[in-house]
């Protein structure tokens, strides 16, 4: 009976570390979290970008008070994606092929 509850109390062990572990690879968010801030040769793409990079590109590409993307929506049929900014900012991101995205605002403008 002993050994039984031993193995439980292992495997509960087991799965809660492994929780806290998947809680620490979540995608990062933030524009000084970018592989940008250290080979800025990366930054020409708008494939598989997290939303640190997004929140780079807001920043150091195009101006925007976003820091941090905190949301990211799908890619919708009229060819870009909302993200939304901890500063409470909405762009409109459009990728491109072979560069950069266009970042907007929700009117697709640049102010």
């Amino acid at each position: 009976m002993s050994i039984r509850i031993l193995f439980i109390l292992t495997m509960i062990l087991l799965l809660t570390s492994c929780e806290d572990h998947v809680e620490k690879i979540k995608e990062p968010t933030k524009a000084i979290e970018s592989s940008y801030d250290i080979d800025i040769r990366k930054a020409t793409t708008s494939v598989n970008l997290t939303k640190a990079d997004l929140a780079w590109h807001a920043v150091n590409t195009y101006g925007w008070d976003c820091e941090e993307v905190v949301s990211k929506d799908e890619l919708n049929s009229d060819g870009y994606f909302c993200i939304k900014c901890s500063s409470g900012l909405k762009l409109h991101v459009y990728p491109r092929q072979g560069q950069h995205p266009k970042i907007t605002n929700e009117s697709g403008g640049y102010e």
